[in-house]
């Protein structure tokens, strides 16, 4: 049995005492996992930064209609997931520690279902081409090629329930 299959990944709702580990992980998350696509250019790092904040991260934790989950190994925080009430991913981070643990497939697999729960007929994300694969992947295909306002380039997606 491989370590990936022997770990055990809890997920709950955040709350407010989540806020800055949340944030945190994000923070790390980007910086170390998505070089690929700010090529650490400290400008794109800022600008994926940018709105990556302990506020924000509250805001979109106390949102109503928002889902923030947190997945957790052996009780530490491994990953947050975040869906809008009308089917947006809004994140999947997985902190460094547990990149390839399936934190991220556990991540989505609950936000897919809280989605099906809601009866939204599909999900919809942008993501970054880093993250393209492991979208595709889970079954979500590209419809719509963007590049923000930092020159990165991203995909909308979207995946039927």
């Amino acid at each position: 049995m491989t370590e990936a299959a022997k770990t055990r990944i809890e997920i709950r709702e955040a709350g407010a005492q989540d806020t800055q580990a949340a944030c945190d992980l994000v923070r790390a998350s980007i910086t170390q996992l998505c070089t690929a696509d700010h090529q650490n250019m400290q400008a794109i790092v800022d600008g994926m930064l940018i709105n990556k904040t302990p506020a924000n991260m509250q805001a979109w934790i106390e949102a109503p209609g928002s889902f923030v989950l947190i997945a957790e190994i052996d009780g530490a925080m491994a990953g947050v997931g975040g869906l809008t009430g009308d089917g947006e991913i809004t994140m999947v981070y997985v902190a460094p520690e547990h990149r390839f643990s399936g934190v991220s497939k556990a991540l989505l697999a609950r936000l897919e279902d809280r989605a099906r729960e809601l009866g939204l007929p599909n999900c919809a994300l942008v993501t970054t081409d880093a993250a393209r694969p492991f979208f595709l992947a889970a079954g979500y295909v590209g419809y719509d090629p963007d590049e923000d306002d930092f020159g990165m380039d991203g995909s909308s997606m979207t995946k039927e329930l």
